[in-house]
């Protein structure tokens, strides 16, 4: 009769914990768990992890954007600094390649799509293409026309070089 007395005691003792478990009771002092402790949890946290690297997946590997012929070389600087801001680098380097394909004759313009091509390598950590990039801007300051030039891309080269690592 004991016997049957300590299984009976055993199973109610298994099957309050169980019941406490599911309610979030804790035995060894009372307090609530995380919801996020039971199996239904850990599978929401990975159903949510999913669906954030699956976008961001998607986000990244956007095509390259249509750019509208009419687009004044504001809007195409304003809509390359809006995908840099995202790190979208392939949708900014379409951007300003488009700058410089559209407005090859402005010295200005094309010393920024230039200077911000070679910036984005930089961001990427594709160092040669950077220093080469940030070279052809610096040597853009040694034509006849370089005073009339602005010395903001310059400047801004001049310090990225310095701080990219000796290769």
């Amino acid at each position: 009769m004991r016997r049957v007395l300590n299984k009976y005691a055993e199973k109610c003792s298994t099957s309050s914990q169980q019941t406490h478990h599911a309610e979030g009771y804790n035995p060894q002092g009372g307090a609530l768990r995380s919801p996020f402790s039971s199996t239904a949890g850990h599978l929401w946290v990975a159903i949510i992890a999913l669906a954030l690297c699956s976008a961001l997946v998607l986000a990244c590997s956007s095509t390259p954007p249509t750019i509208p012929p009419d687009l004044g070389s504001s809007q195409i600087i304003q809509k390359a600094q809006e995908r840099t801001d995202v790190n979208d680098w392939e949708g900014a380097k379409a951007y300003y390649s488009a700058l410089l394909e559209r407005f090859p004759n402005d010295p200005s313009l094309t010393l920024e799509a230039m200077y911000e091509l070679a910036f984005i390598e930089y961001k990427q950590g594709h160092y040669a293409k950077a220093r080469a990039g940030m070279q052809q801007v610096l040597q853009r300051y040694q034509a006849e026309d370089a005073d009339t030039l602005p010395q903001t891309w310059k400047i801004l080269a001049e310090k990225v070089l310095a701080k990219l690592p000796k290769s």
